[in-house]
């Protein structure tokens, strides 16, 4: 149905709908002309999800550094190719026709631990890096008090997390909000970006509000300094266990 949008207000409203899908468990890129580029360039996906890629216009194909190629060479057609990723990493991709200005990149994140396995990455007190910033109110993602994790029974809390801009400028403020599912209204919302290692460190913290009867919701603005694999964490209680959003990728520009 995407390829069959006439216009490019049609074309935008996809993009649009791709941004801010925070529930989304794929992503989709369009391949645009004038100028040629993708949007999203770089997405972030769950290992085990897929991506999308339309031709939205222009004499493109989709071709990655380990050898996948879709289409085999550049088309004009309104082609449309897909790629599961079951391998976490970070894979580059450009479109052979016009290389290098035309690339991007999909970030795949290992899956988190069963409920009842191992805490997530994180924890400690909140701290300011490359890329931090917003509130940095007391809060942590490591064990419960006395340093024991809470049993956990049930499912996990789910988390999404959304971004008013996945493509700001450096230091710009960016809202970065979403919902939590039972309601835990009072309840922390620690904010987490991925270190070089791999893990996640807890840079800003939020309280959970009242919206509705089945769930909660939370907004807060981060200024970020650099590009930045963001998550959503709220701990676990003696009903859920702990929840983690999707990752969500900032592309951080500097200032014209």
């Amino acid at each position: 149905m995407l390829l069959r949008l006439a216009g490019m207000v049609g074309v935008w409203a996809v993009i649009g709908a791709a941004a801010t899908g925070a529930g989304a468990e794929n992503q989709t890129v369009m391949a645009l002309s004038g100028p040629n580029r993708f949007v999203q360039s770089s997405v972030t996906i769950n290992q085990g999800e897929t991506v999308t890629w339309h031709n939205g216009g222009g004499n493109h194909n989709v071709q990655f550094t380990d050898g996948y190629q879709m289409p085999s060479n550049p088309s004009t057609t309104s082609w449309t190719v897909s790629r599961t990723f079951n391998t976490p990493g970070t894979f580059s991709y450009v479109c052979r026709q016009h290389a290098p200005g035309m690339a991007g990149t999909v970030t795949v994140l290992p899956v988190s631990a069963p409920p009842g396995g191992n805490p997530p990455p994180g924890g400690g007190p909140p701290v300011e890096g490359p890329g931090g910033g917003g509130t940095t109110n007391p809060g942590s993602g490591g064990p419960a008090p006395g340093g024991q994790p809470h049993d956990k029974v049930g499912a996990p809390l789910k988390v999404t997390l959304a971004v008013s801009d996945a493509t700001p400028l450096a230091r710009q403020r960016v809202r970065v909000f979403g919902v939590v599912r039972p309601a835990r209204d009072g309840q922390k919302v620690q904010i987490q970006k991925r270190l070089r290692n791999g893990k996640f460190k807890t840079i800003a913290t939020a309280r959970l509000r009242d919206a509705g009867a089945d769930k909660s919701a939370y907004s807060l603005h981060l200024r970020l300094a650099a590009d930045t694999v963001l998550r959503a964490r709220v701990a676990g209680d003696d009903e859920r266990a702990t929840g983690l959003s999707r990752g969500r990728k900032l592309d951080v520009h500097p200032p014209a």
